[in-house]
């Protein structure tokens, strides 16, 4: 493509010698000015894609003078020209970055080189310049506050919202260390209060106000073609929205939780008043459920599940007469029977209520067993939730340790025996061995 160039010559040998060296190449002199001032006006009013000039010219500023400005100005290529090759000069030239240097007398192939390189690297650097500023316009644009720093961990640039976030501008805090800038802190569970309201965990700076202020931020690393690190860049996002929400979805959590627990402990004394023999049976189940399942290292959401359908784990006895619940002797067929639909009739009441956990099918499930040979499904292995099957160990450990309406307890060895004795077979092997050892290791007392 035909290139615009603007000759600032003032020897008219070298003129023609020039004009007619580039039309041989495909391109075109545009202009031909004679001094520095000239060469400066002609490129801000025809924005020629290229100048040749010479160093030594009329007027009252050289060639260098007038490249200079035009560099700095105009972004427009130069081409120096001259019959000067003294140090001095070379070093003035060279301080301008010109994108060619030319010794007098002119090469045809020597003036085509430097013209196709000087247009080559105008159009690398214009486009380096255009992606720079696309990017920077990308980065000035986000709604996050973007930081790089080199690769001695100190800020070169930060974005107008990092800014805003530290309330400080870029001259005053480029060439410090993050650490230096943005101390961040860690809020985490507040145990104190048993993880129960403030549960939300979440980094936070205090900012020059004495705001505390939640951040989310990233940190990823920036490295050169041959994948050596070259600095890096932090991201940091204002997290206070997602915090807040966070923490009234979370004090709404634990209201729900709250009123569930009523409701469950409301279910349990509710059974208890219609079998006091056995008052106390289904909390004792629970704490010994639930210390196994942590034993186990299941999620705590789990455990809180395991230990609530505990609670109410025989709460289809509401219907059982009480006179079977509290008969001082062995049931008959006919009563045992009626006793095994239990787990069917809590389960027909707990299904219609939305739980966070599945209590209508734990307690359906407590009886059943590995072997199949449970009630009233005759579930198998893991077809039984693992919450049920935890629950199955500590309903027979619990029943066997303590008295019954017919017969003595027969205590926490003989419970032991038949669970050990029976592991892989009605009980699961997992469960059974961590409650031998929450009791024979951890020293577990029943409350």
């Amino acid at each position: 493509m035909t290139k615009k160039i603007l000759l600032v010559e003032d020897e008219k040998t070298t003129i023609l010698l020039v004009n007619k060296f580039v039309h041989d190449i495909g391109h075109s002199i545009s202009t031909i000015v004679s001094t520095g001032e000239e060469a400066i006006r002609e490129v801000a009013h025809t924005n020629p894609d290229l100048v040749i000039m010479d160093i030594i010219l009329e007027g009252e500023i050289d060639g260098i003078d007038a490249a200079r400005q035009i560099n700095e100005i105009y972004r427009t290529p130069v081409i120096y020209i001259t019959s000067s090759s003294d140090t001095l000069t070379v070093q003035r030239a060279l301080a301008t970055n010109p994108s060619g240097y030319i010794v007098k007398p002119i090469d045809k192939k020597e003036l085509k080189s430097a013209i196709d390189m000087a247009l080559l690297r105008h159009e690398m650097e214009e486009k380096l310049k255009e992606n720079e500023l696309r990017f920077f316009t990308v980065l000035n644009s986000i709604g996050d506050a973007v930081m790089v720093f080199d690769t001695s961990d100190r800020l070169s640039y930060a974005n107008p919202v990092a800014e805003r976030f530290m309330d400080l501008t870029i001259d005053k805090i480029v060439g410090k260390r993050f650490n230096e800038i943005i101390k961040l802190k860690y809020h985490g569970i507040d145990s104190s209060n048993g993880g129960q309201a403030n549960d939300i965990s979440y980094y936070y700076f205090m900012s020059r106000s004495g705001n505390k202020v939640p951040i989310n931020f990233t940190i990823s690393p920036i490295k050169d073609i041959n994948g050596a690190k070259v600095g890096s860049v932090i991201i940091l996002r204002n997290d206070t929205d997602r915090v807040d929400f966070e923490s009234k979805l979370n004090d709404s959590y634990h209201k729900i939780k709250k009123a569930i627990n009523g409701i469950v402990q409301a279910m349990a004394q509710t059974l208890e008043t219609r079998d006091p023999y056995t008052a106390g049976h289904q909390r004792r189940v629970a704490d010994l459920a639930k210390t196994i399942a942590e034993k186990m290292s299941l999620p705590e959401i789990e455990v809180e599940g395991i230990f609530m359908a505990s609670v109410i784990h025989d709460l289809g006895k509401i219907s059982i007469p009480s006179e079977i619940l509290s008969k001082p002797s062995r049931l008959s067929s006919l009563e045992f029977e009626l006793m095994k639909t239990h787990p069917r009739i809590g389960y027909d009441i707990l299904r219609s209520m939305e739980f966070p956990w599945p209590l209508a099918d734990l307690v359906y499930q407590h009886h059943e067993r590995c072997n199949g040979s449970g009630y009233p499904l005759g579930l198998t292995g893991d077809n039984i939730l693992i919450g049920a099957r935890i629950l199955a160990v500590a309903d027979v450990v619990e029943s066997m340790a303590s008295d019954r309406p017919y017969r003595a307890a027969l205590g926490i060895d003989k419970a032991l025996e038949e669970i050990t004795s029976n592991k892989g077979k009605l009980y699961d092997r997992d469960v059974a061995d961590t409650c031998e050892k929450v009791f024979t290791q951890y020293n577990y007392q029943m409350p």
